[in-house]
């Protein structure tokens, strides 16, 4: 629990010196020269440095959070345990809004805590495994929910591969940018960078204009645009319908601003466009040149 790690004494739960990580090199060292001087005070300095590292995150990590508390009696490894029904609990009441409205979650919290038939789990054992089985039973809809809601936290691109792509997606021009196309546009890019292609290599054929066509990716694009257009003026509608139910008007300095950016976004678009297309053909043409 988050809550036993901010009282935790580090210095009786480090490993013994000889069996720390000290990087390769300081490895191979310590094997080839066990009894050197020198080798006894860097150890203790390396001791020292997880011991001082692991107090600094205990100060500086949420471990006293309620909410951290909550999500962590998620972990199979817990359960049975009275404190883990009363996080369980509190977890389900703050996820109500995502549950069944029939679900009784105290009860299915109650039945899963001495629930038998569930398969057992080490310390170590894939949660997500165990949860699938779980969710497998339906016994338990309205914690389950919670749980899949909990854990979807937890479960997407990694954080700092998340935030190097961040950096190539989003400029002062697309600071509005919402989540969905965030996202999208995250995936493409990881997916071209993992290949290590662009676009016009991924998606070229070797005759242009008889080759075969992905017929599922036009229905997707096309599929996309219309989507996409449906619902800003779905939004275009509901901000209507709020300025007649509260008789307002939008400003018209914030409208002409908000044209002028969209003007300038355009442009900047259209820009990039132009310069990606022109570096994808100078690659095709050196490719070609190459190969003859």
């Amino acid at each position: 629990m988050p809550k036993a790690l901010a009282t935790l004494d580090f210095d009786d739960k480090l490993l013994p010196v000889r069996e720390m990580y000290v990087g390769r090199e300081a490895d191979r060292f310590r094997v080839a020269h066990p009894q050197h001087p020198l080798l006894k005070p860097f150890l203790q300095d390396v001791s020292r440095a997880y011991s001082t590292c692991a107090k600094y995150l205990q100060k500086k990590l949420p471990l006293q959070s309620k909410t951290l508390q909550c999500l962590s009696a998620v972990d199979p490894v817990v359960r049975g345990h009275t404190k883990t029904g009363f996080k369980l609990k509190k977890l389900t009441y703050t996820m109500s809004h995502l549950l069944p409205p029939d679900a009784d979650t105290h009860q299915e919290i109650l039945q899963y805590s001495v629930d038998h038939t569930l398969p057992t789990f080490k310390e170590g054992d894939d949660v997500v495994r165990l949860w699938s089985s779980v969710f497998e039973t339906g016994k338990y809809p309205g914690l389950c929910q919670a749980v899949k809601a909990a854990m979807s936290i937890f479960h997407g691109p990694l954080v700092e591969s998340s935030f190097n792509l961040m950096g190539d997606i989003i400029d002062p021009r697309s600071t509005s940018m919402n989540i969905a196309t965030f996202s999208a546009t995250q995936t493409v890019k990881y997916t071209l960078q993992s290949r290590k292609q662009n676009a016009v290599e991924m998606f070229s054929r070797d005759d242009v204009k008889f080759g075969a066509v992905d017929r599922r990716l036009c229905s997707n694009i096309n599929s996309a645009g219309t989507r996409d257009k449906a619902q800003r003026q779905n939004k275009l509608f509901r901000a209507r319908e709020r300025r007649m139910e509260f008789d307002c008007q939008p400003s018209t300095s914030a409208a002409e601003k908000r044209k002028q950016v969209v003007e300038e976004e355009n442009v900047a678009r259209k820009r990039h466009i132009a310069k990606q297309r022109k570096r994808a053909l100078e690659g095709l043409v050196q490719a070609k040149r190459l190969k003859k």
